[in-house]
């Protein structure tokens, strides 16, 4: 099971937050949508996948993103978003890409432990 990254923004995370995240890391990264654009991806220049992102999503009970993060989100804070990385060498990097895709929208990263649903 790959690592499950959450960012909680006060705006949903857009391509221009991916190519900003990336080249944040390293300027050689490659990002793609894919399933129709129900996620992004943002690989080496190999080719291996080191972070998949899912489409950000609106939530209105502030007490389910606490119960899932521990941290209540700030009163801006209205967007929650899913990020994957493989449980390979690549999750490091994968994880300096989710820690600047963070910053980019400035919001919170999160890592979940285990499966809390």
């Amino acid at each position: 099971m790959p690592h499950e990254l959450i960012v909680v923004s006060a705006r949903p995370v857009d391509m221009g937050d991916h190519l900003v995240a990336a080249v944040a890391v390293n300027l050689d990264l490659l990002v793609r949508h894919i399933w129709n654009g129900g996620a992004t991806q943002v690989l080496s220049p190999e080719g291996t996948v080191l972070l998949t992102v899912l489409r950000s999503k609106g939530f209105d009970v502030p007490d389910d993103v606490e119960r899932l993060t521990g941290t209540a989100p700030s009163a801006n804070q209205a967007f929650w978003t899913e990020l994957y990385s493989p449980l390979d060498p690549g999750a490091l990097l994968g994880f300096e890409v989710a820690r600047a895709l963070a910053q980019a929208t400035e919001g919170d990263l999160f890592v979940r432990e285990g499966n809390d649903d």
